[in-house]
């Protein structure tokens, strides 16, 4: 489990996940774009969840975000991988 806390607009990478997540936005909002799904706005007091494996880029709003997450972890496997889009 970590707390994330994105500047104004900020991106965290595409990338994909060993494991499945689930997020929480504590503050602000945060887009969530994942291959083969619409993009999401998820706000201050709801959640979202991510299967494992695939590949999202998560953005914060123009205020910032504060987000808890949770996931399961492989082990011997790094949790998240970069991928080039």
């Amino acid at each position: 489990m970590g707390i994330a806390e994105f500047p104004p607009n900020a991106s965290k990478p595409w990338h994909k996940a060993t494991g499945p997540e689930v997020a929480y936005v504590l503050e602000g909002e945060v887009t969530v774009q994942a291959d083969g799904q619409p993009t999401q706005v998820v706000r201050a007091g709801e959640s979202y969840r991510m299967r494992a494996g695939v590949v999202h880029v998560t953005t914060a709003g123009p205020k910032g975000a504060k987000v808890i997450a949770t996931w399961a972890w492989v082990p011997g496997k790094p949790f998240n991988i970069r991928v080039s889009k």
